[in-house]
């Protein structure tokens, strides 16, 4: 590892999303006639400034934008309107017409109401208001930009080029919150173009700097030229090596999602996990588990033994429970595209009855996304699902990976078959938790699965990051 050791390499901060920013040119402010105009106008720009503060503008076509009913081009523009009526209203006198503009908003025609003209005011603070907040998301993504490419603080080493990937993340972020009623829509969305053309190239280069590492760890630990290892911290950054790919076969590994799909129809169906299900005789088959077909157990003592004890019999009850249909439309809707439960479980010689057809398949990526989200506790009652997995009876790839190093073993579930060998797991390493997957199409390669694991911790507690 010592050459390995010598290269920066971390995973980039999550950035939080943002809602794009929608104000609603409609408030229902109501301000009575009888009021001096100078009270008016304080009323008015403060309710304004609360509301926005508060996000309670909400959109709604009522006025329109101030840009498309009065020809303003520009945040000038519509300061230099909001004075103009502003004057007209304390005055009683409409200013006279500036030439070349507002000709058609402002005509010499006989003066308009009060309350008209306050309508007037009030679309175009609203419209100020998002100019203002659009210039400003302008700016700072300009800001970002010029950071992402400055060569003074940007080089071509890893870390720094993960720094400027932070840097476009956040320029693009910036430019999605400038909402469409703004003008400045039309330029933010061609430099949105630019700005994730740039994002789009630099993740190419990022994310084979961060193959050739695991690479060097997959030479270095034993692993066929087929493994396929995916880390995730819980913020969902990660990284992989072929972990787009499918393994020969998912073996065990397939119960996670299938737990995942439990977690969720209870939860849908308002059912308690301590519900006692009937497991079919026809669901048998062999497995190293305390279930027993024609017995009933509980789904949380079904799930917890399909997870910690790996019991096939277990499974395919809650195979049938769900039902297939269930559970793959469940994993598509949570944006899995791959993974799929196609075939119960069976051991050496029995098969169970209605087995499907078809093969299960998984990837590494969405494994290790699945259990990042369970550590996060995304999913309905994930706690019960990190205790099952902390109960994990098989210790030899994860667990006794970590063990000698300064990092915490939080839970794992394996999965071993003629075609393929693998482990997924969660570890707090450093201070932070991690999710790692690491499949290998050769069975028998259970050492080299452990020594991965080890010097991905390795690495990590050496940089104080991945």
């Amino acid at each position: 590892m010592g050459a390995l050791r010598s290269r920066g390499f971390k995973l980039g901060s999550g950035l939080n999303s943002n809602s794009k920013f929608n104000l609603n040119l409609s408030c229902g402010f109501d301000f009575g006639l009888g009021f001096k105009w100078g009270r008016r106008v304080k009323t008015l720009g403060i309710s304004i400034l609360v509301l926005a503060g508060v996000g309670l503008l909400q959109a709604s076509p009522m006025f329109g934008s101030s840009a498309s009913l009065y020809g303003a081009k520009s945040l000038d523009d519509l300061i230099r309107l909001r004075d103009r009526l502003v004057t007209e209203l304390e005055t009683g006198v409409q200013p006279p017409p500036e030439p070349g503009f507002f000709q058609t908003f402002l005509p010499n025609n006989p003066l308009e109401p009060d309350q008209n003209l306050l309508k007037k005011l009030q679309a175009v603070e609203l419209q100020i208001l998002i100019e203002q907040r659009a210039e400003d998301n302008w700016k700072q993504a300009l800001r970002m930009a010029t950071q992402a490419t400055d060569p003074q603080k940007i080089s071509d080493s890893y870390e720094d080029q993960k720094q400027a990937q932070v840097f476009w993340q956040q320029a693009i972020s910036n430019l999605s919150e400038i909402p469409d009623q703004s003008l400045a829509t039309p330029r933010a969305r061609e430099k949105l173009k630019v700005y994730q053309a740039s994002l789009t190239a630099l993740n190419q280069v990022l994310q084979l700097a961060e193959s050739s590492i695991l690479e060097q760890i997959r030479q270095e630990s034993g692993l066929s030229r087929q493994a396929m290892i995916s880390v995730c911290n819980l913020k969902q950054d990660c990284i992989h090596l072929r972990g787009d790919q499918r393994p020969a076969s998912p073996a065990s590994l397939i119960k996670i999602p299938i737990a995942i799909a439990l977690l969720n129809k209870t939860n849908q169906d308002q059912v308690s996990l301590e519900e006692e299900v009937y497991v079919e005789g026809g669901n048998f088959t062999e497995d190293a588990s305390d279930i027993r077909a024609r017995k009933r157990y509980s789904l949380k003592v079904l799930m917890g033994q399909m997870i910690d004890h790996s019991s096939n019999i277990a499974t395919n009850q809650l195979i049938d429970y769900l039902g297939q249909g269930y559970i793959n439309d469940l994993l598509e809707q949570q944006g899995y595209k791959t993974t799929r439960v196609y075939f119960k479980l069976m051991g050496d010689r029995i098969m169970p009855f209605r087995p499907g057809k078809g093969r299960n398949q998984l990837t590494s990526n969405e494994l290790t996304a699945m259990m990042a989200r369970i550590y996060n506790h995304e999913y309905p009652q994930s706690a019960v699902l990190i205790e099952a997995l902390k109960r994990q009876y098989d210790h030899e790839m994860g667990y006794d990976g970590l063990k000698g190093l300064k990092a915490e073993w939080l839970g794992e579930k394996t999965g071993q078959n003629s075609r393929a060998v693998g482990t997924t797991l969660a570890a707090r390493i450093d201070g932070e938790i991690y999710a790692i997957t690491i499949i290998d199409n050769r069975s028998g390669n259970v050492p080299q699965i452990r020594q991965a694991v080890t010097e991905i911790a390795e690495y990590i507690l050496q940089n104080g990051h991945l």
